[in-house]
C-alpha cells in the first residue's frame, strides 16, 4: 500500500540522461506519511532536443501548462461558501434531493447492457418524440431504490439525475413501445452483455416459475390475467412468469404466462424462446437445464432428450414410484461424507416417461438416468420444524370444528375423518382425528431427497451442486417479490403488464451484475437488499442553486462506485460535477 498521503504542485522535471541528452517529464511533490518531501512521476513529456522542433521553449510552455493545470486543482479544492439565511422559507415548489445512487445502476445500464444503444437505432422509426430510454431508465431506477407504481415514479423524476423532459402520459404510452420490443431487447441485452464481458456460461441453466398477484380483482377474458394457483395462496388474479438464469446466476430470458397455466407446461416455451438447442436448431449449444420437482414431467424429459439437451430435475420422495422410494430409505449404499450430517449414493436407471404418438395414443417410454439420492441433517430439522407447525394448526383446526376450510388451505393435512355412525341409522357425521400414521409416514422421509439427471457421467457432488444452484433463481425471485416488490401489479392491459416486468427484468438484471461485481472486487457478496438500501441512501440535499451536499457513505458505496469507476465519496458536489459523473458512466469501460 502506497504511504502518500498528501499531494501537492505539478511542475516540469529536467534529467540528464547517460547519452547526455536531456529529458522532459512532470511529476509531483507530496508528503508521506512521515512528513518527507518525495515526489512521483505523472506523465513522460520526452527528450528536450526533440520537443524544440515543435516548441519554440519547450520548457517555458510546459511549465505553462503545468501553471494552469495546478491552478485548476487550487480552485477544484477550494472552499464552497454557501449563504443560508435564517428566516427563508422552504420552498414547496422546488424538489432539493437528488439521487447520486443513480450513477451506479446506470453504468450498467449503458455500458454493460447498451439499451441506449438499442432504443438510438429505432429513432427515426419510432414515430413519437419523448425518450423511451430515458423513461425505462427511471422506471428501473425506481424499480431498485424505491419501488412504487409508474405514476409514483415518474412523480420522483425530479430527482433523478437525468434531465426527464416527458409527461407521465408520455411514460403510460411509452409502455405499449416497451412491450412491443420487450424480447428484441432482451436478445440485445444478452449480446451486449457477451460484448462487453465476455462468453456467457450456457451450459447448466436454471429455470423456475412463479407468478405474481394484481392490485386490482377480476379477470382478462383473453389475456395474462387470470385466476389460478396462487403460490402465496391469494384470490386476486395472477400471472406467471418463467425465468431462465444461466450458471453464474444471470438472467437469460423470461416469458409471462396466464395465471391459469400450469408450471409443467411452460418450461418447453421458455426454452424454444431462448434459442436453445431443439429439433428446429439442431447445432446449437447444448444446454443441461436444471429445475424443481414441478417440472419433472415426461413432456419435458421427452423435450430434452430428444433436443440433445440434458436435464438435471428434483424428485419428490413422497410421490416416488415405491421401488424407488424404498431404494432412497433404505440405509443400504449410502456413504457418509460428514458423519452425523450428510450422506449420499446413486445409481443408474430407467426413469419411464409416457408420450403421446402419431396416433394419439400414450406411449411408455424408458429413458436412462442416474439417480442421485441424499440426506441431510438440515434438510431433516428444516422438514421436522415445518411439520410440527402443520400438526399444531391441524390440532387446532379439529378443536374449532373448522375443517372443510382448513383443509381446503392444506393447512390441517395431518387431520383425517372417522366418521361415526349413529345408532338412528341416520347419515354417518364427520369425526374428525389426527393422522398419526401419515405424520409417522412422513417423518420417515425426513431430510431425504432425490435427483435424476441425464447427465451419468456427472460424479454425485457435481449434481448436488447443480441442484443447489436452484437457490439462485428461487433468491431472484425473493428480490422481484421483496426488494423490487413487482407485486401486486397496479397495472392491467396486456402490454403495459408485459411492460411492467420488462423493467422488473433489467432492473434484476442490473442487480445480478452489480452483487457479482462486488464480489469479485471484495471477496464479499451483498444481498440485493444491501445494494438496494445503499444505492437509495445516496442523496444529495441542495444548499444554493449550485451545490448539494451529501452525508452518506459505506464501505458498499465505496465498492459500488469502484466496480464503476466513478467516485461518489465527496460532502459537496456541484450540478456540473454531478453530470460529468452520469456522462462518464455512459462511456465504455476503459
Amino acid at each position: 500500500m502506497s504511504s502518500q498521503v498528501r499531494s501537492g504542485k505539478l511542475f516540469v522535471k529536467k534529467q540528464k540522461r547517460k547519452n547526455g541528452r536531456v529529458y522532459l517529464s512532470v511529476v509531483e511533490g507530496y508528503r508521506d506519511e512521515a512528513g518527507r518531501t518525495k515526489t512521483r512521476h505523472v506523465r513522460s513529456l520526452g527528450y528536450l532536443d526533440e520537443l524544440e522542433k515543435a516548441y519554440d521553449d519547450p520548457v517555458a510552455h510546459f511549465k505553462a501548462e503545468v501553471a494552469a493545470e495546478n491552478e485548476a486543482a487550487r480552485a477544484k479544492a477550494a472552499p464552497i461558501t454557501v449563504t443560508l439565511h435564517p428566516l427563508q422559507r422552504i420552498d414547496k415548489r422546488t424538489v432539493s434531493q437528488i439521487d447520486m445512487g443513480a450513477a451506479v445502476p446506470s453504468a450498467y445500464f449503458h455500458r454493460d447492457l447498451g439499451i441506449w444503444g438499442f432504443f438510438e437505432r429505432k429513432r427515426t422509426a419510432r414515430g413519437f418524440s419523448y425518450d423511451p430510454c430515458r423513461i425505462l431508465e427511471l422506471l428501473c431506477w425506481n424499480r431498485i431504490s424505491d419501488p412504487g407504481s409508474k405514476s409514483a415514479a415518474f412523480a420522483s423524476k425530479a430527482r433523478f439525475p437525468r434531465k426527464c423532459d416527458f409527461a407521465l402520459d408520455d411514460a403510460y404510452r411509452c409502455l405499449d413501445y416497451f412491450a412491443v420490443n420487450a424480447d428484441a431487447l432482451v436478445r440485445h441485452m444478452n449480446t451486449a452483455l457477451e460484448t462487453s464481458r465476455g462468453p456467457r456460461n450456457r451450459t447448466r441453466l436454471y429455470y423456475d416459475v412463479t407468478n405474481y398477484y394484481f392490485e386490482m380483482d377480476g379477470e382478462d377474458e383473453r389475456g395474462l390475467r387470470k385466476k389460478g394457483v396462487s403460490k402465496e395462496h391469494r384470490p386476486e388474479a395472477i400471472v406467471q412468469m418463467g425465468l431462465l438464469l444461466d450458471a453464474d446466476g444471470v438472467p437469460l430470458d423470461y416469458e409471462l404466462f396466464p395465471g391459469n397455466q400450469n408450471d409443467m407446461a411452460t418450461m418447453l416455451p421458455m426454452m424454444k424462446k431462448a434459442g436453445l438447442r431443439d429439433s428446429s436448431n439442431p447445432e446449437g449449444e447444448r444446454v443441461v437445464v436444471v429445475a424443481d420437482k414441478g417440472l419433472n414431467t415426461s413432456a419435458n424429459i421427452a423435450a430434452c432428450t430428444l433436443d440433445g439437451n440434458g436435464f438435471v430435475l428434483s424428485q419428490s420422495v413422497r410421490r416416488a414410484t415405491k421401488r424407488l422410494k424404498a431404494w432412497v430409505l433404505d440405509g443400504a449404499g449410502y456413504a457418509e461424507s460428514e458423519p452425523g450430517r450428510f450422506k449420499v449414493k446413486s445409481r443408474i436407471a430407467d426413469k419411464a416417461i409416457y408420450i403421446t404418438g402419431p396416433d394419439g395414443k400414450r406411449e411408455r417410454v424408458m429413458v436412462p438416468v442416474k439417480e442421485v439420492a441424499f440426506w441431510s441433517r438440515d434438510f431433516f430439522e428444516r422438514a421436522r420444524h415445518e411439520r410440527a407447525k402443520v400438526i399444531e394448526k391441524s390440532k387446532a383446526a379439529i378443536a374449532r370444528g373448522d375443517m372443510s376450510a382448513a383443509v381446503a388451505r392444506s393447512s390441517a393435512r395431518y387431520a383425517k375423518d372417522a366418521p361415526v355412525v349413529r345408532e338412528t341409522g341416520e347419515k354417518a357425521s364427520h369425526n374428525w382425528i389426527l393422522d398419526e400414521e401419515r405424520i409417522a409416514a412422513d417423518a420417515a422421509m425426513d431430510g431425504y431427497c432425490c435427483i435424476i439427471t441425464s447427465e451419468q457421467e456427472w460424479d454425485e457432488r457435481e449434481i448436488i451442486e447443480a441442484y443447489r444452484g436452484l437457490s439462485r433463481i428461487e433468491d431472484s425471485f425473493r428480490v422481484l417479490k421483496s426488494t423490487m416488490e413487482a407485486r401486486p401489479v397496479y397495472v392491467w392491459t396486456g402490454p403495459h403488464i408485459r411492460a411492467h416486468f420488462l423493467v422488473c427484468y433489467v432492473a434484476l438484471t442490473i442487480m445480478r451484475l452489480m452483487q457479482a461485481d462486488v464480489e469479485r472486487a471484495t471477496g464479499s457478496r451483498p444481498s440485493a437488499q444491501a445494494v438496494a438500501d445503499a444505492l437509495s441512501s445516496m442523496t444529495g440535499h441542495r444548499l444554493d442553486t449550485n451545490v448539494y451536499h451529501f452525508d452518506y457513505r459505506t464501505d458498499l458505496t465505496d465498492a459500488l462506485c469502484d466496480v464503476v469507476g466513478i467516485d461518489l465519496s465527496r460532502q459537496v458536489m456541484t450540478k456540473s460535477q454531478m453530470s460529468k459523473v452520469m456522462s462518464v458512466v455512459k462511456k465504455p469501460r476503459s
